[in-house]
Parts: structure tokens; sequence; C-alpha cells
């Protein structure tokens, strides 16, 4: 019997679920605004701290949407916010916009800080205004029926555990899971599975845990997240070093490149840095790199 490696699965997995989530939740949400690319969630402050954030996003108006879910309602955890958002300010210089969603157990949280010179706040979603029970009989006939999912869908069978319900938070991921075993999409399968693991990562138990990972080693889904994760990382590695090496250019052309701009350069894909590598010597002025993002 083969062994299987779990982080490595599990690192494949979580990138996967990152590159979903993004506009599917933007559209879920009905929040106003377009994502571009996922950003670095690991904060690091002077004192060589490190926090993460759950989810963080690039958006098409140079800004940050930050996202964090939520199954309890701690007074800190605003201030927790609050501190990543300061930090990534202080860094990049971007505003930022926070989207707390929070489970079905909660009704109502802090959302708001007031400390005079400082005021801030974030924009809470509470899962508790969803019918999880009703979504769920919904999902399962559009699955019986064979019909396709929509991403509305996938996100929904997916968040089906931070929903109202009669059941447990537990017996609603248990739920998700068996629902998502019976897609005959692997396109989709593989979408809900990926979902279902970064949320359940963060607030599931150990046997919904269990389950899930059992569920996608042992199948052919397991194989496919394990090979997509081998070609991404090869990819992303040749991509990293053309960007790199970009960078380095440019910074020797100007002196001096915005940090902004290197941020973005590293999500180019390999076709947009292989022109800015034949455009390089032609561009007058640094600001001549907005056109490739």
């Amino acid at each position: 019997m083969i062994a299987v490696d779990y982080n490595k699965v599990e690192d494949a997995v979580l990138k996967k679920a990152l590159g979903i989530f993004g506009q599917s939740a933007v559209n879920f949400f009905n929040i106003d605004t377009k994502i571009i690319a996922p950003a670095e969630t690991e904060i690091k402050n002077i004192e060589i701290k490190t926090g993460y954030t759950d989810y963080l996003f690039y958006t098409d108006d140079g800004n940050y949407l930050h996202f964090e879910f939520q199954t309890t309602d701690k007074r800190d955890d605003i201030k927790r916010f609050l501190y990543y958002d300061a930090s990534l300010f202080y860094r990049d210089k971007k505003k930022v916009r926070t989207v707390v969603i929070y489970s079905a157990d909660i009704g109502k949280a802090d959302e708001y800080i007031d400390a005079v010179t400082i005021k801030y706040g974030v924009e809470a979603i509470y899962m508790k205004q969803f019918d999880g029970d009703e979504k769920l009989e919904y999902l399962k006939k559009k699955i019986e029926r064979r019909e396709k999912l929509s991403n509305e869908d996938i996100l929904t069978l997916t968040m089906l555990p931070l929903m109202s319900g009669k059941g447990s938070r537990s017996e609603r991921a248990i739920e998700s899971i068996e629902l998502t075993d019976n897609l005959e999409d692997s396109e989709n399968k593989l979408r809900c599975l990926s979902l279902l693991y970064a949320l359940l990562d963060k607030f599931g138990d150990k046997i919904s845990r269990k389950k899930l990972k059992e569920m996608i080693t042992m199948t052919e889904i397991g194989k496919m997240i394990r090979d997509e994760g081998i070609e991404e990382g090869i990819e992303k590695g040749k991509t990293k070093g053309k960007s790199e090496i970009i960078i380095r250019l440019l910074v020797k052309k100007f002196k001096k490149v915005p940090e902004e701009y290197i941020d973005r350069i590293k999500f180019l894909s390999d076709e947009t840095l292989e022109c800015v590598a034949t455009d390089i010597f032609d561009m007058e002025s640094v600001e001549d790199l907005k056109k490739y993002f």
C-alpha cells in the first residue's frame, strides 16, 4: 500500500480552494468589487510576530478584499482584524475592505471599534439568515436530476455547515461531504472537496475532517488533486523565476520600482511576463508597466 503524504495533499487542496473561493464568494454575498488575484495572507510586523488572514485578494481598484470566517464572537476578534488590516495598510499602503462571515451560532458580534483617533469597522455576514435545510433539499434534488451545479450552488453546498438548520454543525458538515460524494461531474466534485477541506480545516470537528480526508485521498479525486498540485508547483516555480529576473532588470533600469508593481508582477501569467521581458528595453518610465496589470 502506498503511503499518502497528507501535508502535500492539504497544500494542494488549500491552494485549489483559494482559487475557487475568490470571485464566487463576491458574487454569492453580493459584494460590489472584482477580484483580480489572490494575495499573500501572511503578515509579519516589526517584532517578527506572524499572523495569517483567512482569505486575502487583490481587487481591481488596487486595494485588498479580506475575508474572515468566525464560529465565535469573542470581543478580541475585531481587534485582531484591526491589527491585520492596519499591518497590511502600513506595509502596502493599500485600502482594506474586511468581510467577516459568522456561522449560524452567532446572531450578533462587534462590528465597529471607536478608539477616538482610530475608528474601524468590518462588514458582517451572519449565516444564520440562510436556511441550510432548505438549501440542502434544493441541492439534493438538483444532484438527483443530474443537473450541473452553478458556481453559486457549489459555494452553497460547501457553506451548508455554517448555515442554520435542525442538526448540529458537524451533522451538516457530514451531509455536505456525502452530497459532494454523489456528484458525477469530477471537476465540480473537486471544487466542492477543496472548499470543504479549507472550511472544515478551520472549524470542523475530528469526525468530519477525518471523513473528508479519507474521501479525498482514497478516490480518484485525491490523485487529481495531488497531480494538479505537482503541476502547479512546477509551473509556479518557473513563473516565480521569471518574475524575479524581470523585477531585477526593472530595478536595474529604473533604480526603483514601486512595491505595488512588484506585488503585481509576481502574479502575472507566464505569457504576460514574456511580453514584459520583450518590451522592457523600450520602456521609458516605470509607469509603462501599468498596461500589463
